[in-house]
């Protein structure tokens, strides 16, 4: 008894201080976070950098877009960090392609957060930010029923086709950057204002957006390059959301259909594929992307494969009322599995090591809190992710049909609490018709 009275008056005493040295200890690792975070630093830093695509100066604009992104936005900039494990391995891909600097991939930073879904207030859209005009001169489809400047693959192409235009144009990628934002009229008439070609001298003669629109990918090349210096880690986001695959559909298919034969959430899929703003894929000739987690990827091939492409499955078919779409999957880290690599004799960088194991390089960087800039030591480790157990395609609830409008009206005063859950967890149909479909689900929500 007296030993467990002097344990509890012991700990009473210590606990404060043992707390509070942990504070401090914590308010020391962020002030030296902020005290590196200075303009002496990042000017040591950009300085550092490979200035063959442009010259990666300092100024108050640089560094002010280098502090929101850090300091004041990290939030944000958490979420950008987890995207680009989705989306720059597509992006590089297109690059490589194209033959242009991988580092542009940096630019949908700047134009869209990593948004796959963003519309400007002045109708630009998807993840490069592409005016409708400017997609369809470029090939692109831009209609109520199908928005390909949405699509991650097909909008980045279209985005790399105009830079490269711009780039032809100048001969220089700071102005093909500022070009991009704001035409090469803008561009055109600051180089006659200035009597320069170089960017840092003409700035002042662009539009006000313009002017920090260069400072603002400067901005994000240092974010991508060095956030885990500054205590900045990606976001924690679903391995659903970061691990995905895109395959190549030749028929009219609804996102609801998907969703139940994939057992994702429909929101998912959507958020996925917003470039079918009606809820299905058209299917028009030559095919559509469809993006999906990779561990859901066989069950949707095996489905394509085993019901003919003649059923119809477009807008008037779907599944507003199968029970068994449920909620989908909440939980999907579990379906996979964490695996380390290591860097051998002759690896000097990441991206040596990304590629010696066949893994993407931003992907590695992300989920090892590292940064491209980094060198790295022999037998250093980082890790990835990888599927552990696939999604199997289910074939006991795909053929039944949903009930007929008035026998819906008729039931509906005695349908269980749990259909009406379902249903009320249905986002409202992103289009008009038909209307039968937004009659069922208006239905069961009221």
């Amino acid at each position: 008894m007296v030993l467990r009275s002097c344990f509890i008056l012991c700990l009473g005493f210590c606990l404060p201080v043992l707390l509070g040295a942990m504070n401090e200890a914590a308010a020391e690792r962020q002030a030296r976070q902020i005290m590196e975070l200075s303009r002496e630093e990042v000017e040591r830093r950009l300085g550092a950098m490979d200035q063959s695509l442009l010259d990666y100066q300092m100024d108050d604009a640089v560094f002010r877009r280098i502090v929101n992104y850090i300091q004041d936005w990290p939030v944000s900039s958490g979420r950008m960090l987890a995207r680009s494990a989705r989306f720059y391995p597509i992006f590089e891909e297109q690059l490589q392609q194209a033959d242009l600097p991988l580092e542009l991939k940096h630019l949908s930073i700047v134009e869209s957060a990593l948004r796959s879904w963003a519309i400007s207030r002045v109708g630009a859209g998807g993840l490069w930010q592409l005016m409708p005009g400017t997609a369809r001169e470029l090939g692109l489809i831009v209609s109520d029923e199908l928005d390909e400047r949405l699509d991650p693959t097909l909008g980045c192409a279209a985005g790399l086709d105009y830079l490269r235009i711009q780039y032809d144009r100048y001969g220089d990628w700071a102005l093909a950057l500022a070009a991009y934002n704001s035409g090469p009229g803008n561009v055109n008439r600051a180089i006659r204002r200035s009597g320069s070609r170089n960017y840092w001298k003409l700035r002042r003669f662009l539009p006000r957006e313009t002017r920090a629109y260069v400072p603002s990918f400067i901005a994000a090349v240092f974010l991508m390059s060095y956030h885990h210096d500054f205590g900045l880690p990606a976001t924690q986001i679903s391995l659903d959301d970061q691990l995905t695959e895109r395959i190549l559909v030749h028929r009219k298919i609804s996102l609801y259909r998907i969703a139940q034969v994939t057992g994702l959430r429909p929101e998912v899929v959507i958020e996925m594929n917003p470039q079918y703003v009606r809820g299905y894929l058209p299917g028009l000739r030559g095919g559509h992307l469809l993006q999906l987690p990779q561990r859901v990827v066989p069950a949707m091939l095996e489905y394509l494969a085993l019901h003919p492409a003649g059923a119809r499955e477009d807008s008037a078919e779907l599944p507003w009322s199968h029970p068994l779409l449920a909620e989908g999957e909440t939980n999907a880290d579990r379906y996979y599995v964490r695996r380390e690599v290591y860097a051998e004799t002759g690896d000097t960088t990441i991206r040596q090591v990304a590629e010696r194991y066949d893994q993407a390089v931003d992907r590695l960087l992300v989920w090892s809190e590292r940064g491209e800039q980094d060198s790295v030591s022999l037998g250093e480790a980082f890790h990835y992710y990888d599927v552990d157990m696939y999604q199997p395609y289910d074939t006991r609830s795909r053929d039944v049909l949903p009930p007929a409008p008035q026998l819906l009206a008729d039931a509906q005063p005695r349908l269980p609490k749990s259909y009406r859950r379902y249903f009320d967890s249905l986002p409202e149909p992103l289009y008009s018709e038909p209307v039968e479909a937004r009659r069922w689900w208006q239905l069961f929500r009221k």
